[in-house]
């Protein structure tokens, strides 16, 4: 038996079919990910209910910017380099230091949080038309 006898011609439209659904479901992410790659990022210093610290970050500046922010059980110490942020250093209180160990962000997404101390750190695109969090 040959291919094509057992392959019809509806057969071979959905293979076909299938082929460019999946190509569109492949690429559509990227699309989305890299699409606002050029506008510049917010960080938000949230402490308690208050936005404490609020600055345009990017790849551009040339040394590394730490500021603290202290709150109920000491201060952390906050690192921006080159369009990314962390916590680097927790207060000593901290029982787990889970903000230090979160490391480096650089995209609109992931947030950096230390619950003992009500501290949240979050990345924003300048052109965002929603907030950054959302509860």
């Amino acid at each position: 038996m040959k291919l094509n006898e057992i392959v019809t011609f509806y057969d071979k439209l959905l293979i076909i079919f299938l082929i460019l659904v999946s190509v569109f479901l492949l690429v559509l992410p990227f699309h989305f990910f890299h699409s606002g790659r050029n506008s510049d990022l917010i960080l938000k210093v949230q402490l308690g209910d208050q936005i404490v610290k609020t600055m345009s970050i990017n790849e551009n500046y040339d040394k590394d910017i730490v500021f603290s922010v202290t709150g109920p059980i000491g201060t952390h110490f906050i690192e921006v380099s080159q369009g990314r942020v962390r916590v680097k250093e927790a207060p000593e209180d901290d029982p787990l230091k889970i903000c230090e160990k979160t490391g480096w962000i650089s995209q609109v997404g992931p947030i950096i949080i230390c619950v003992p101390n009500n501290l949240s750190i979050w990345l924003e695109k300048s052109d965002s038309k929603l907030d950054g969090m959302s509860w």
